[in-house]
């Protein structure tokens, strides 16, 4: 009968049973069941019959030697070299000087040594035991010391040494290709769901273009045209409406950013992608938010030295959140921001003092709206430093991160 297509084909169960042991012998040596049981019945074995051989040892030459050749594959999974050379050394002396002390059990044991060698050895250590077994039954077949042994005997015994050793390669092959599929398996897992990553990124930045970017397009034009629709507009209101158009560009730009880097499939923005601001860039930054009634002044202490990138950007974004945050619950207040440089960190602390006019809740609600403070923190943890941020003993907000930068800055990605 044939088999189906889907059905692979089965072993008949001599090959079933002789896999079945060597699975038992090619066990987690911390767990040396399968060893020990085939060690402890094939000695027992050996004992029962080296006290009943008729061959030139004696029974007591005949039972350590059996014992050799059994109770070493015990431990073949912990202590393989030694246990196998042991195994094949003592039935070795049996075939090529006492054929005829040699009892069943040593003869299982031999065998079972051989068929672990490509399970438990390397390739090398096995094949050798494997030539020098052969080697051992020809010098078996040459008689020497009066051990005669019929020639079919010796050519049935080196064909048992072909078929035990290949034995042991089959079941060697099937556990590689079984780490392999697992190997294939695990990539393909984490090729899916890199995939399913990259159609999520994908799907962000739809909607971040189609909905974000069109209603800050939007603050943008009309920001600009807005002294032309009104007659009449102060400076100071064609000042305001300026600004308004040059945050909402900029606020652009940082967009097209994001969408670049959602849409890498390595996450770090196309070869187009503008460049991401850096501690340089913090002037600008306090210039703008003074420009919007907030006034900030930045101290430096330190040996001001250049920063990786990523340690350079996080720094900014802290200082444009807490800025951002002073705005929106703490207008008017003066805000100091300090960046001290250390040999091995970069510590940036921005503090407000207590809002002119307290609104409900007072300054402690910028740490608990939005997102702005989680992500920082996300930030930091990222380079591994440290944050905190909540009111200070003074009634304003406290923000302070410590960020690791030790020796020369180095090419890294930079978190968008």
């Amino acid at each position: 009968m044939t088999n189906s297509g889907t059905q692979p084909p089965r072993a008949s169960w001599p090959g079933t049973l002789v896999e079945r042991a060597l699975a038992l012998v090619a066990a987690d040596y911390r767990r040396p069941v399968g060893p020990i049981a085939i060690a402890a019945v094939l000695a027992f074995a050996a004992m029962a019959e080296s006290s009943k051989t008729t061959g030139p040892l004696s029974s007591g030459y005949a039972l350590v030697l059996a014992l050799l050749g059994t109770a070493p594959i015990a431990v073949i999974r912990k202590y393989p070299g030694p246990a196998i050379a042991t195994v094949l050394t003592a039935n070795a002396v049996f075939i090529v000087f006492a054929r005829l002390s040699w009892s069943v059990a040593a003869v299982a044991g031999w065998l079972v040594a051989l068929a672990a060698c490509p399970v438990v050895l390397s390739s090398r250590p096995a094949f050798r035991a494997l030539v020098l077994s052969e080697v051992a039954v020809l010098l078996g077949s040459l008689g020497i010391a009066r051990n005669v042994t019929p020639w079919d005997a010796s050519a049935a015994e080196a064909l048992a040494v072909i078929a035990a050793w290949g034995a042991g390669e089959m079941v060697r092959a099937k556990r590689q290709a079984a780490i392999e599929r697992a190997a294939v398996a695990e990539r393909f897992r984490d090729l899916t769901a890199r995939d399913a990553v990259t159609r999520e990124r994908a799907s962000i930045a739809r909607e971040l273009h189609d909905v974000v970017a069109h209603h800050v397009s939007m603050i943008a034009v009309r920001a600009a045209t807005a002294p032309y629709a009104v007659p009449g507009l102060p400076p100071a209101g064609r000042a305001a409406f300026a600004e308004i158009a040059d945050e909402a560009r900029s606020a652009l730009t940082d967009l097209r950013v994001v969408l670049g880097v959602l849409r890498s499939p390595d996450g770090h923005g196309g070869p187009d992608a503008a460049p991401q601001p850096r501690i340089a860039d913090l002037d600008g930054l306090v210039s703008r938010v003074s420009g919007a009634g907030t006034e900030a002044t930045v101290r430096v202490s330190g040996d001001v030295r250049p920063l990786a990138a990523a340690v350079e950007l996080c720094c900014y974004r802290i200082v444009q959140e807490a800025l951002t945050n002073v705005g929106r619950h703490a207008p008017g207040s003066r805000v100091q921001v300090h960046l001290g440089y250390a040999a091995d960190a970069l510590t940036v602390r921005v503090v407000n003092d207590p809002p002119a006019e307290p609104r409900r809740g007072g300054a402690a609600n910028a740490a608990g709206q939005g997102y702005g403070l989680t992500g920082l923190r996300e930030r930091v943890s990222i380079l591994r430093g440290e944050f905190r941020a909540g009111p200070d003993e003074r009634g304003g907000f406290a923000v302070c991160a410590v960020l690791p930068s030790p020796g020369h800055p180095q090419a890294e990605a930079v978190p968008a």
